[in-house]
């Protein structure tokens, strides 16, 4: 690997590690969250949470959040390690046992994420959508990296998993997004409920064109033997 790849993969992994960290902080604030409302702080709909997004639609179903923040923890924290070539050589045993808790948790947060998309989008219709088209985008792949690893069938297992860990850590770019949504809506006028959905279709479009581009861009490494 020449210093140009070796730089971008470092920078590629800062970025990875970075977006885990904020999956991580917006696991923790769910929990929290919900252990507020085990504990009587949440109040005629209203939170004491200090987080400017409504959470409404998490109080009204916290098993269902429930059911979807700790698979997604799980996710955030082992989907990047299947990439870690070190981990693949020399402990496959724990490769493979780290790939299926990915695979279950990403099947349980996909279809979670589906129904939430439904019944408590904060973003209305144009979340609705975003969480719609993406998470059956999340699931298909994930199906798809799943069925060529069984064939041995690596490096399309490799492409399909990382379209699987583009959307999946998409989740966290909103939240920088929307950030600087909040900064501008003065100057906007755009309320949370009008920039939520936008801050998704952005995070997911941004993440799956780079993906494709790594895709792509990695192809002439690997030796695509099948095409599926």
């Amino acid at each position: 690997m020449d210093n140009k790849s070796s730089k971008s993969e470092r920078w590629l992994w800062g970025i990875t590690i970075f977006l885990v960290l904020i999956g991580i902080i917006i696991v923790y604030r769910r929990l929290a969250f919900l252990n507020a409302l085990n504990t009587n702080a949440y109040v005629h709909g209203i939170t004491k949470s200090n987080s400017p997004v409504p959470d409404d639609g998490f109080a009204a179903h916290p098993l269902l959040t429930l059911i979807h923040i700790v698979p997604g923890l799980l996710f955030m924290l082992l989907a990047p390690l299947q990439f870690v070539k070190r981990l693949r050589t020399k402990y496959p045993k724990i490769h493979r046992f780290t790939g299926y808790v990915v695979l279950v948790s990403g099947l349980i947060i996909g279809i979670t994420a589906l129904i939430m998309g439904w019944i408590m989008a904060v973003g209305g219709i144009t979340e609705t959508l975003a969480v719609t088209v993406f998470g059956i985008a999340f699931l298909f792949s994930l199906l798809k990296a799943y069925l060529h690893i069984i064939k041995r069938e690596i490096a399309l297992h490799r492409e399909w998993m990382i379209r699987v860990l583009a959307i999946g850590l998409a989740v966290s770019t909103t939240r920088p997004i929307m950030g600087i949504f909040f900064a501008t809506s003065k100057l906007t006028g755009l309320t949370v409920h009008q920039f939520f959905g936008i801050a998704f279709w952005i995070a997911f479009i941004l993440h799956v064109t780079f993906a494709e581009i790594r895709i792509r861009s990695s192809r002439k490494t690997y030796d695509v033997a099948k095409i599926s």
